[in-house]
């Protein structure tokens, strides 16, 4: 990984050690991951628990042009990462599951019939077996969804 990268990781997960238990001890390798594909930025803007509509995202990005994307960890059982990845997609421009297992074919495909993508962490290695595809959500859903990552962000677009 290069400085660069290595710094725009440090600058999300400061503390990596905060995530090594349960389902949590997937956001290391995740965050590794969409640092180096691309998908986490300097201006991305990342927020973690984000209470929405009475639950809470486990990871939430903001993009500097505005999309959205949610993440759902789960060590367990995948029908209900599935159950929340699909309440997200609602909302949210692009729906990922992240689980520490690999699921069973009728599990990948699951998750391909509802849209959301589908990633699997093992051994630090996170494995994308499913894209998600691109919602759009209606604008005001957007706008206050926006609002909640950047406050649950604590900072903002300049």
């Amino acid at each position: 990984m290069s400085p660069e990268a290595q710094a725009l990781l440090l600058h999300h997960l400061p503390r990596p050690s905060d995530f090594s238990e349960g389902e949590s001890a997937l956001m290391p390798t995740l965050m590794r991951w969409l640092v180096a594909t691309g998908r986490l930025r300097t201006r991305t803007l990342v927020a973690h628990e984000v209470p929405w509509l009475g639950r809470r995202v486990d990871l939430a990005l903001l993009t500097q042009r505005g999309m959205t994307t949610a993440f759902e960890l789960k060590i367990g059982r995948l029908q209900r990462v599935l159950e929340q990845g699909a309440y997200n997609r609602s909302s949210f421009h692009r729906s990922w599951v992240v689980t520490g297992n690999r699921p069973k074919p009728d599990g990948i495909e699951w998750a391909r019939e509802l849209g959301l993508g589908l990633i699997v962490i093992q051994n630090d290695v996170a494995m994308p077996l499913v894209s998600p595809l691109l919602q759009s959500p209606p604008a005001a859903v957007t706008q206050r969804l926006r609002t909640a990552i950047r406050s649950r962000a604590g900072e903002h677009f300049a």
